[in-house]
């Protein structure tokens, strides 16, 4: 009887190799059903002649301003496949085919005559063609080689409002600029795809949840409408190569406006140059020019370098600086400092500047946060500074020449001005406000700058930008291009600014307005920029329902309603 016993370890062998083997299927069954599904279907679809693995557009998530009004949304389009091989009355189909706006027939032959297993014939076309197109395919016999598919296609119901900013979709649905580019991956979800037999959708899609999400930005779609309108007014009355214009609170760094010239419409985008298509507040950088007087100025009383009320001799309006001569517009044999700021006399703020150090400079540009980008949108350049341990660079700084800047930065630089603090600038509404800098300057310097950036526009230089019913605060400027073929600042080529905050009493908004080579009489910042400026202000506080801060010109909410 002891010879008939099985052996154990044998048994134990063949039913640990079963275990194993079942655990390796049900392993590789798992692993299909859960993880490479999408591979496995795809290595299988594309052995046969007549399938195929494609992509599909899907719906994106939503863009939307503060309020919820829809700037971006996806809507349901038709779009026809084909499997070239099996089409039959191939003539016959082209013809009719090409009769629908959106299809051209030179493109359509390619398509349809291609050795390709699988072509989409056209994409994204009016879905109120589709009995059209049913019936076309009908009558050439081709409902098994040719099929109509549910695409989402981009759909921007404003236009060319915030084009620059919000960017735009490409045909296989992924963000290409701007915000649709910088948040792709939220807006777009998981990629889609679906495998198509002849002209059917046999399986898919691939995977089915895509996971798009909505997204709020901090624009007022009121308050960009109206830089749009300020914007082409600037471009009818200076025609100017480039235009730049923002708003933004001045508490929480939410960014409420941003207009571009040149703009495009995103709808279709491919009717336009690709330059038309840069965001330039945050991609170009320029010299700021006087705008940046206020900061070296104030920095000079900080340090106890310069004393309010100090006269300075500012040469009859000339003078060398390493080789160089620096004028002012309107020559004087000198000033007091505050009259340096509110006429911006170059020779004066260079005399101030002398008294400045490497040192000095280094820590303003870092305060400023003039040292780095914030990194809140797609294509921002980071701001050029010069080597200030040459003093030269030093004086050239402080009025703005040999440093270089974007004006989404010139803007935040301005809160110091306006709030005594570094905000950083955000898009997305639900992410929270960060201050990266406060007490930038001691209250006695504070309130010597605020007092004499009002001189400035009530009046200096803006007293273009005067409004008769709110305190404005801000400054001027107008930067030479460099010209590197003569090797000198052009005196033609001009980038006029005027920068600044509103209400200047209580400030609540710091804006810009950056003009590229205005064409006309006295393209300066005083002449460009500055009355667009008033109009920004009061058609923003207005929407705003702001009420007037200058005495004797209060005006009732009912009366404003009306």
């Amino acid at each position: 009887m002891q010879e008939l016993k099985p052996n154990n370890a044998k048994i134990t062998l063949i039913a640990f190799l079963m275990l194993l083997g079942l655990v390796v299927v049900v392993g590789r069954f798992a692993y299909l059903q859960l993880f490479g599904r999408e591979e496995y279907v795809e290595k299988v679809a594309e052995r046969f002649p007549k399938a195929s693995v494609v992509k599909l557009s899907t719906p994106r998530g939503f863009i939307r301003d503060r309020k919820g009004k829809e700037l971006a949304i996806s809507m349901p389009t038709l779009s026809v496949n084909a499997f070239p091989q099996s089409v039959k009355n191939k003539e016959e189909l082209l013809v009719r085919l090409s009769a629908l706006p959106e299809v051209r027939e030179k493109e359509l032959r390619q398509k349809l005559y291609s050795d390709k297993k699988f072509v989409w014939l056209f994409r994204h076309a009016d879905k109120t063609h589709l009995p059209y197109v049913k019936g076309v395919i009908k009558d050439t016999d081709n409902t098994r080689a040719v099929g109509v598919h549910e695409e989402y296609k981009r759909f921007y119901p404003h236009g060319n409002l915030a084009a620059n900013l919000l960017g735009f979709v490409g045909s296989e649905g992924d963000g290409l600029e701007g915000i649709e580019y910088m948040l792709d991956k939220e807006l777009r979800g998981k990629q889609v795809k679906g495998v198509f037999y002849l002209g059917k959708l046999a399986i898919g899609p691939l995977p089915q949840d895509m996971d798009a999400q909505d997204v709020n930005l901090t624009i007022d779609l009121g308050v960009q409408a109206i830089l749009e309108d300020i914007r082409d007014k600037i471009v009818n009355q200076w025609n100017p190569d480039r235009v730049g214009l923002l708003v933004m609170d001045a508490h929480s760094g939410e960014i409420l406006a941003l207009a571009n010239y040149p703009t495009y419409d995103p709808n279709h985008y491919q009717q336009y140059p690709t330059t038309y298509r840069r965001n330039f507040v945050v991609t170009d950088l320029f010299e700021p020019g006087s705008v940046m007087k206020p900061f070296f100025i104030g920095l000079a009383l900080e340090k106890g370098y310069v004393k309010p009320g100090l006269r300075i001799d500012t040469e009859g309006g000339r003078t060398e600086v390493y080789g160089r001569y620096v004028k002012d517009v309107k020559p004087s044999k000198s000033m007091t400092l505050e009259q340096v700021l509110i006429k911006s006399s170059n020779v004066g703020t260079i005399k101030v500047a002398r008294y400045l150090s490497k040192k000095d400079a280094e820590e303003l540009m870092k305060k400023l946060h003039l040292k780095e980008k914030f990194g809140i949108l797609p294509g921002e350049a980071k701001p050029k500074l010069p080597d200030f341990q040459y003093p030269a660079n030093i004086l050239y700084a402080s009025i703005g020449q040999g440093l270089s800047s974007n004006l989404l930065n010139l803007c935040v630089s301005f809160n110091a001005l306006a709030t005594n603090r570094i905000v950083k600038p955000r898009i997305l509404l639900q992410e929270k406000s960060q201050v990266l800098m406060e007490g930038i300057f001691s209250p006695p310097v504070f309130e010597w700058l605020q007092t004499n950036l009002i001189k400035v526009v009530e009046e200096g230089t803006a007293v273009r930008a005067r409004s008769d019913y709110f305190s404005i605060a801000g400054k001027t400027g107008t930067s030479q291009k460099f010209d590197f073929k003569i090797g000198r600042y052009s005196r033609e080529e001009l980038v006029t600014y005027f920068v600044g905050y509103f209400p200047a009493s209580k400030p609540r908004f710091v804006a810009g307005i950056m003009v590229d080579r205005p064409r006309g009489p006295d393209p300066y910042g005083g002449t460009v920029a500055a009355p667009y400026f008033k109009e920004l202000v009061e058609r923003v506080s207005f929407y705003y329902r702001l009420e007037p801060d200058k005495p004797g010109k209060k005006l009732s909410m009912l009366r404003r309603q009306q």
